[in-house]
């Protein structure tokens, strides 16, 4: 749809050909506008026009009656300000001439492109756009233009292949070091600037933007006095009458923005060196404690009440190791450090579900998962997918007997796993986010932490997909269903 809309764009279409019409609607649809209304007739378009009051009008010119498209045209500019495309299977200069007394937005020869008609919808959305903003005032558009933090210019390209600039803002001295009036007369001035090693880019970008007629966004170095800076270009392209092309657009700076993307990057790797190196020392530190607290632990006479307190702690240094573990594996995850290939899903699985059953609850998981039959791709994380599954399972059921119910079946070339537990159930609007630790809240009962997070991390990663549905189609306080769906080893 038109960028320049912030919803999309109304046509009227004044076609008499109902079959046409028609054809024309799919066509203004498909491109993402709004078809508001249809006319067959010049007083039923004149109509239309002041009734639903379109941003735009594909208007045919010959259509049933005395008066044809253009004499409609007239009327309808008399009373409201409408943009008017021009649609004809006629081509005569006679008939062109007439038409453009109207001043239309285009004038299309049928038949025509879905690509042209489009492009021409586009900028005849653009034109009235600008036309409307000019309007305002030409003190106000200069004072406007000198508060753009940037350069604002029009950029035209020759049928010859000369370049020139109509208009060039005054900050041109600030990003260029040269003057607004010297860059218009010579365009080379600023096109020499342009990094070596970024000109062919620039002008590819160019050829490519006037060639479809498409906006056109370049990003570069220049240099400026001996100084290595980037630029930022966004403009559209309008072909002129001459055979033209003009672009109207801005220039800005993001040299500031280029070195914080590298300091980002530098503090990035700055910080996954402090997780290495942190988590690393907090680990040996809950080592430590875990084994003073599970001594305490072992002490006949140890009070009650000390006990409990002791095993509190102790629930907390072990919610620590696995917050450590949890975002050393999302780095891990995120850092691709571990290769993608052929492996078994049941040793992992094993290893997982032997993990999950070491708690003190009495946990029964059921599953056909078996050794040796089902190969995904993946790697040594895979263990990490299954042991949260089973872990948040087991977390938020109630229940004195935890039941876990594990299926594994084909589906394409994948494995399509399915956990499902009996717990409360998830919400709709959460089942949407709770694999984002960002975005969870709304519902205290699905925790705060990252574990369905990293599974989404590591299956992404190799390729798959996860998701969670209600164990029982339309009732979530039956419990929930996670599926993951996992490429099949090669």
């Amino acid at each position: 749809m038109g960028e320049f809309y912030l919803n999309k764009a109304r046509i009227l279409i004044v076609e008499d050909e109902a079959v046409v019409a028609e054809n024309l609607e799919k066509v203004i649809t498909d491109c993402g506008y709004d078809v508001v209304g249809r006319a067959a007739s010049a007083d039923d378009a004149v109509n239309a026009a002041i009734e639903l009051k379109p941003d735009l009008i594909l208007m045919d010119i010959v259509l049933l009656g005395v008066k044809n498209g253009i004499d409609a045209s007239y009327e309808i500019k008399e009373k409201i300000a409408i943009p008017i495309i021009f649609l004809t299977a006629y081509s005569n200069l006679e008939l062109i001439d007439k038409a453009k007394s109207v001043e239309p937005y285009a004038y299309i020869v049928k038949p025509f492109q879905d690509r042209q008609l489009f492009a021409s919808i586009e900028m005849a959305l653009y034109r009235i756009q600008m036309a409307k903003k000019l309007e305002e005032s030409e003190e106000r558009y200069h004072r406007m233009v000198a508060n753009v933090p940037g350069m604002v210019y029009q950029f035209v390209l020759h049928p010859d292949g000369s370049m020139a600039f109509p208009f060039v803002s005054e900050s041109c001295h600030e990003l260029f070091g040269m003057g607004h009036r010297e860059l218009m007369r010579d365009a080379n001035l600023l096109l020499d600037i342009i990094h070596p090693d970024d000109q062919i880019g620039f002008y590819r970008s160019v050829a490519d933007s006037a060639k479809s007629l498409s906006p056109w966004k370049w990003g570069g170095r220049g240099v400026v006095s001996g100084v290595e800076r980037w630029f930022r270009c966004i403009s559209r392209p309008e072909r002129q009458a001459d055979g033209d092309i003009l672009w109207d657009g801005l220039v800005i700076e993001v040299t500031e923005r280029k070195v914080a993307e590298k300091r980002i990057e530098e503090e990035y790797h700055r910080a996954e060196f402090y997780i290495d190196l942190m988590s690393h020392d907090i680990n040996n530190i809950n080592q430590v404690t875990r084994g003073y607290l599970e001594l305490l632990l072992k002490m006949p006479d140890l009070p009650s009440k000390s006990r409990k307190y002791t095993e509190t702690a102790l629930d907390h240094v072990r919610k620590s190791a696995d917050i450590i573990s949890n975002v050393k594996t999302l780095s891990t995850v995120r850092l691709g450090e571990l290769e993608i290939e052929k492996i078994d899903i049941y040793p992992m699985f094993a290893s997982a579900v032997e993990t999950v059953k070491s708690q003190s609850r009495d946990i029964r998981i059921n599953s056909n998962i078996t050794e040796g039959r089902y190969f995904i791709r993946g790697n040594a994380l895979l263990f990490n997918v299954f042991s949260n599954l089973l872990n948040n399972a087991a977390k938020f059921d109630g229940r004195d007997i935890v039941e876990i119910d594990v299926d594994i079946s084909s589906q394409g070339d994948g494995w399509r796993l399915e956990f499902k537990d009996r717990g409360p159930g998830i919400g709709d609007d959460y089942k949407k986010i709770i694999f984002n630790r960002l975005e969870q809240a709304g519902e205290s009962t699905q925790g705060t932490g990252l574990g369905l997070t990293i599974v989404k991390y590591i299956v992404e990663s190799y390729g798959g997909k996860v998701w969670v549905e209600d164990r029982v189609e339309g009732d979530r306080t039956q419990g929930s269903n996670f599926i993951v769906m996992l490429l099949k080893g090669g």
